[in-house]
């Protein structure tokens, strides 16, 4: 049993990669890593330091610094000096960079709730109970280790 539980995961995870990639195409005109710092951001609602943003996000801070400066320079996000550390700056967010962010996830939302309407009724409560179980059971699963 464990291992075709295994398998319909696995199976699961390029079907919702390839879903999400389709519903996110074309939703902001930044590049991949671009777009993974403003999320992370934006799901942090706060100022960051570097090392915080290189941590969450597992990236070398060599490279996010490139990252950061091109995010700055659009004006997506801004960099102060910090307070308690004076070696350190904080990196927050501008207006522009929710903006942004919000704007995606209101495409992605449309785009998903259109691809639902070439189901049925039935369809979609099978499918809402299908993900609300899954979600349910990955996070037992999580908690419990």
């Amino acid at each position: 049993m464990t291992g075709e539980i295994a398998k319909e995961y696995i199976a699961l995870i390029p079907n919702l990669f390839g879903s999400f990639s389709e519903l996110n195409k074309d939703s902001v005109g930044l590049t991949h890593m671009q777009n993974h710092v403003i999320e992370f951001m934006y799901m942090q609602q706060k100022a960051l330091n570097l090392k915080n943003i290189s941590t969450g996000l597992n990236i070398a801070k060599q490279q996010l610094t490139n990252v950061i400066s091109d995010l700055e320079a659009g004006g997506y996000l801004v960099k102060v000096p910090d307070t308690k550390d004076k070696r350190a700056v904080l990196v927050s967010l501008t207006p522009l960079g929710r903006e942004i962010v919000e704007k995606k996830w209101k495409k992605i939302y449309l785009k998903f709730s259109q691809n639902l309407t070439k189901l049925s009724d039935e369809e979609r409560l099978d499918l809402q109970f299908a993900l609300h179980k899954v979600n349910v059971l990955l996070k037992k699963m999580e908690d419990e280790v």
